[in-house]
């Protein structure tokens, strides 16, 4: 009979060893929590499986054959074997986290971590977070392939196939050392910024497909002179000439110190929407549903927010 291949079962296997380790089945059973017909079962299953005797039973309750003697030792090494795998996994479960997200970069810098600081106060027990911050097809790219739980993106892109939250509103804005002779101004017209060398974003990248957007949509293009994977990189970048388009919430800090001028753009429209975004299937449980509902109350204030501002302007 050739068993290259033959699946042998963890179960009956361990109904097996218990067998030859008591020298009983209704040994065996005691020590699986199994009642002795169902570790009869196991047993006979096994033997089928294999097509050979592995017990010889009688008064004496049951010893191993020679195939049973072979055999021994073989199961005995395989159920330890799974009892560390299983060992690892566990261990490996302890530690990793019950809350897995990817950002953007504007939102993973300065938004998240205030988000994740409140929710963590509001849960007794704190849950293990991974945030990976990367650029906004990055992040859907890692949803679709069920790396993360939760993303957060702020593109314009229609985010096809996921649920998703407006959580903020943000404006971009052009940004200039302080001796830049637009320093001097306090605000910009779209027309003018092709006067000047452009710093921006790496593709892919959100603010970068924002203000792509907003000025072709005015008649206006801009052609970068220097492409950097980092908000950080351009706010160094550009103390050194020309200018970049980023969030105003990623250059409040160095505006109030004065190391860099922010303009807000006129003649075409840089505000747009954070959004928070999901899977629609499977449903989200446990930690990860916990911030999703959570997040949907930062997005209900947020509409709030927005209908007393749009009231306001009207």
């Amino acid at each position: 009979m050739d068993l290259a291949g033959i699946y042998l079962d963890p179960d009956e296997l361990a109904a097996f060893v218990a067998a030859v380790e008591t020298g009983t089945v209704s040994g065996a059973a005691d020590v699986l929590e199994l009642t002795q017909s169902a570790a009869t079962k196991r047993l006979l299953g096994l033997e089928r499986r294999l097509g050979v005797s592995l017990l010889e039973r009688g008064r004496f309750g049951v010893r191993p054959t020679d195939a049973g003697r072979l055999l021994y030792p073989e199961a005995k090494h395989a159920l330890a074997a799974l009892t560390r795998a299983a060992g690892v996994i566990s261990t490996h479960a302890a530690h990793a986290p019950s809350l897995r997200l990817a950002a953007s970069h504007t939102i993973g810098e300065f938004l998240l971590p205030g988000w994740l600081a409140s929710f963590r106060a509001l849960t007794p027990a704190p849950p293990r977070v991974y945030v990976e911050v990367v650029n906004s097809q990055t992040v859907l790219g890692h949803l679709r392939e069920r790396q993360v739980d939760i993303g957060f993106i702020e593109s314009l892109d229609a985010a096809d196939g996921f649920d998703e939250l407006t959580i903020a509103h943000d404006e971009i804005v052009a940004v200039v050392a302080p001796g830049h002779r637009w320093a001097r101004r306090r605000r910009l017209p779209a027309s003018a910024l092709g006067e000047e060398p452009y710093l921006t974003r790496e593709r892919g990248s959100g603010t970068r497909a924002v203000v792509a957007a907003a000025l072709a949509r005015v008649g206006h293009q801009l052609e970068p002179s220097l492409e950097a994977a980092s908000t950080q990189s351009l706010k160094r970048a550009v103390l050194g000439g020309g200018f970049t388009m980023i969030s105003r919430l990623a250059v409040e800090a160095e505006v109030q110190a004065g190391t860099l001028h922010a303009l807000p753009v006129t003649g075409a429209d840089l505000t747009r929407p954070l959004r928070a975004v999901r899977r629609r299937r499977p449903p989200l449980r446990g930690e990860p549903g916990r911030f999703w509902a959570f997040l949907g109350q930062i997005a209900s204030a947020e509409h709030a927010r927005a209908r007393v501002g749009a009231r306001n302007a009207s």
